[in-house]
């Protein structure tokens, strides 16, 4: 037992400052690795997300510009010449794309070009759906102040969404220079 008139050992501060000191800095080195860890995830989250929305919004797109496609050239019985402007479509067809973004760049950039791939025969018939005439809605990136920038991670997402998975082979798939095709269905005359 110690007397009152007797010290007490004392630790002073600056025998535990070291170690204070230390620790205190390993807690903040952990804590901000935990947060440069967090905001990494949350960007990659984030950039993941606005990728989705493009894919998704272009999708969207290719929809829209589908049913357009396929009620005008059913009410004329033929699809429209093949173009990138535009400029040979009949005027029905020009008024119903003007409510879309057909003459916009897409999400990814490119430009929306339309591909009639009806054969030149006189009957019109497709060899691979007889009766059917089909056209393709294409994704190029011939113009320089539209350029194109879809990965092929995005390619593969679109598909899975709306087609087959596969970018080889189904209505959407890729053509000339990777580009994206979405072929428009096919109707008999």
């Amino acid at each position: 037992m110690i007397s009152p008139r007797q010290k007490t050992p004392r630790t002073t501060s600056r025998a535990l400052a070291p170690a204070n000191r230390g620790f205190a800095i390993a807690e903040v080195l952990l804590a901000l690795l935990v947060l440069i860890l967090a905001g990494g995830l949350l960007l990659t989250l984030l950039a993941r997300s606005r990728q989705q929305q493009k894919c998704d919004a272009y999708i969207a797109d290719l929809q829209n510009f589908s049913a357009t496609f396929f009620k005008i050239s059913r009410d004329h019985q033929q699809w429209p010449a093949s173009t990138a402007s535009g400029q040979n479509f009949p005027p029905k067809l020009l008024t119903a794309l003007a409510d879309t973004s057909w003459s916009e760049q897409s999400p990814f950039g490119g430009s929306y070009a339309w591909i009639n791939t009806t054969p030149g025969d006189a009957s019109g018939s497709d060899p691979v759906m007889p009766g059917a005439r089909r056209g393709m809605i294409i994704l190029t990136a011939f113009s320089p102040s539209f350029p194109l920038d879809i990965t092929q991670s995005d390619l593969r997402y679109i598909d899975h969404k709306i087609d087959d998975g596969n970018l080889q082979t189904g209505k959407f798939h890729t053509g000339y220079n990777g580009w994206p095709v979405y072929e428009v269905e096919g109707f008999s005359p």
